[in-house]
């Protein structure tokens, strides 16, 4: 919605609006530039971003819902909120965005996890895409990637070169 973000250890950086270069700590108003830590916990490396309904963000401890008050309001210095989507912690794999769902590997780098929308809880929630056979991923996933035709199909690397198809 009109800014760069940057996201690096624990800290989330995001442009001033509609100017992707601009940082400018002394830009004020709503269009300012955003500069944030997640401080949960001891050590908490930011692995992932991907723009779902909400800017989801991928942490070794859990999985960061980013935005407003509401869903309707752009994010601002002054309208910011950060909360644990889930607590199954991410690995440093990069996220697949399946229309208005992410798929991200666990931080055990084995199990593969779904973000999707809860409208119970009005935010997002993680379901274990490998819970039936979770050995699927071993010895590790290292890359992702989707395929849409003829269907819906997951492609994972794993660290020996197969590929697991979910």
């Amino acid at each position: 919605e009109g800014r760069l973000w940057w996201f690096g250890k624990n800290g989330i950086w995001a442009s001033v609006s509609d100017a992707y270069e601009s940082f400018d700590p002394f830009a004020e108003g709503a269009s300012g530039p955003l500069n944030r830590t997640i401080g949960s916990g001891p050590v908490d490396t930011i692995n992932w971003a991907v723009s779902l309904q909400r800017l989801m963000a991928g942490a070794e401890g859990s999985e960061l819902s980013i935005g407003s008050s509401s869903l309707e309001e752009p994010v601002t210095p002054t309208n910011f909120n950060i909360k644990a989507a889930s607590t199954q912690g991410s690995a440093a794999v990069e996220p697949i965005k399946i229309d208005q769902q992410g798929v991200y590997v666990q931080r055990n780098g084995i199990n593969v996890f779904e973000l999707s929308f809860d409208a119970n809880g009005y935010d997002y929630t993680s379901k274990d895409l490998t819970l039936i056979v979770p050995e699927l991923g071993n010895p590790g996933i290292v890359r992702m990637d989707s395929q849409r035709h003829p269907d819906t199909r997951l492609h994972c690397v794993r660290s020996d070169g197969s590929v697991m198809l979910a």
